[in-house]
């Protein structure tokens, strides 16, 4: 464990700490933040919070309320909790302009604690002290760039960047430094293999000092991270954060990694920074584990631009933390199944979540990457449209593309028209500050226009 007092509290210890933070937050807040203090006015009582239950009562925040204060009271919102001075360092979140992109400022406090959030998860990944990580992110104003930077230095190791670059120079500059962990999203993952087998043969002939693998950002097939670990020779790890959690990891898998005996691992909760909920979306109310829910994120730490209660339109799969033996009794959801609750597409009636084409797509080793695009036909119903772009280029298998029409049939119902399409005609995600977007709903302004497809 990198931190035995706080990893190896019991559940009683556990939420009597996130009790005792939580109370301290919320009398700061109200004390002190004109945001909460007008949101919560009238609507819970002033009285310290009995139990970790009570917290139901305070009212749920969205991003468009985030979006609406920041607009009023440019540029950090009343919600900024801090003197302006106090602000050492701001992250934006995805988005394409300001009115989409939360702000998120942080006090010098705020950017080391997700530093050290950050590097927990490649901490219980094997990462330490004279290890080279080579951390596949461009710079920009996201969360990502600082969190990996302090999040590796944090375990005394040495981390360099390559995100701003193609696969080809990416690959030269891993030789030329050398690496023992890395991080990459899923897709820039499968292009980085795709690129060194077409060169000659796996990527752990070039890389054999690589131990650890870390991803986030995507879901993933339990088959993609078996046929990645055995190609690179590494075990791999996720971790899960965003620009709502303090700009880092909020959970990981521990030791056992993403995949575990061919089943999907657990994501454990950092509990002591924040408390998660995982809540159905429609009612509100907690989710028994096995089930799918939203996760809410109230983040217990934070100094500048707080957040109680935050919905982050995650869908996440609450599992049985009893079920893993590393010895943290941390909460956990199930590895690999992230995916938004606002990306779902209804097609011909049918909820269609994009990481369960995801999953079916990415299981196969010969496709590269995919678009989705959703229209209104000549009949006047729902088309739903894949692109596929193969890995390797020449003559594809359309038997690949027939048995793919069929799973996805069983899954979704949906009958998708599959079509093959060179590589470069497809947008590349390779870094996590630009989250993928593989589809595509143009019904809204066919039916407005009257075209078809």
């Amino acid at each position: 464990m990198m931190n035995p007092a706080l990893e190896g509290l019991d559940r009683p210890a556990l939420e009597a700490l996130q009790l005792r933070r939580l109370n301290r937050l919320i009398e700061r807040l109200r004390a002190t933040n004109p945001f909460y203090r007008a949101a919560w006015q009238g609507q819970v009582p002033d009285a310290p919070l009995e139990g970790l239950d009570d917290i139901r009562r305070f009212p749920v925040l969205t991003k468009e309320e985030l979006l609406s204060d920041q607009e009023s009271h440019p540029p950090y919102g009343r919600r900024l909790g801090v003197p302006i001075e106090h602000v050492w360092e701001i992250t934006l979140s995805s988005g394409t302009s300001g009115r989409t992109q939360e702000v998120h400022a942080h006090t010098a406090r705020d950017a080391h604690l997700r530093g050290l959030l950050h590097g927990l998860a490649f901490w219980w990944a094997g990462a330490g002290p004279g290890d080279v990580l080579a951390h596949h992110v461009g710079v920009s104003n996201s969360a990502s760039h600082g969190s990996f930077h302090r999040g590796f230095r944090a375990i005394g190791s040495m981390p360099y960047l390559v995100g701003y670059t193609g696969f080809a120079k990416r690959l030269e500059l891993m030789e030329s430094f050398g690496l023992d962990v890395m991080y990459a999203m899923p897709s820039a993952l499968n292009g980085l293999t795709a690129l060194c087998e077409s060169e000659g043969g796996p990527p752990r002939d070039r890389f054999p000092a690589l131990r650890a693998i870390v991803m986030s950002g995507e879901a993933w097939p339990v088959d993609f991270v078996e046929r990645m670990e055995d190609a690179w020779g590494a075990r791999i790890y996720e971790g899960y954060g965003a620009s709502q959690t303090y700009g880092a990891f909020i959970m990981s898998n521990c030791e056992r990694g993403a995949v575990v005996d061919g089943r999907r691992g657990l994501l454990h909760f950092y509990e002591w920074a924040a408390l998660l909920e995982v809540l159905d979306p429609e009612t509100l109310e907690p989710v028994a584990p096995g089930d799918p829910g939203e996760l809410v994120v109230t983040l217990l730490e934070k100094e500048a631009s707080p957040l109680v209660r935050f919905r982050t339109r995650d869908k996440v799969v609450l599992m049985p933390h009893e079920d893993c033996p590393c010895g943290r009794d941390l909460r956990a959801i199930e590895a690999g199944t992230i995916s938004r609750w606002d990306d779902m597409v209804k097609i011909k009636g049918e909820n269609v979540f994009p990481n369960e084409v995801d999953e079916i797509i990415f299981a196969r080793p010969e496709i590269a990457e995919y678009q989705a695009r959703v229209t209104i036909g000549d009949a006047g119903r729902d088309v739903a449209e894949i692109k596929l772009a193969f890995a390797a280029p020449g003559p594809t298998d359309d038997g690949i593309v027939d048995r793919l029409r069929q799973e996805l049939k069983a899954r979704t119902n949906i009958t998708f028209e599959l079509r093959t399409v060179p590589a470069e005609e497809l947008p590349q995600w390779t870094t996590p500050d630009v989250k993928p977007r593989r589809w595509v709903d143009e019904r809204q302004a066919g039916l407005a226009t009257g075209a078809k497809s």
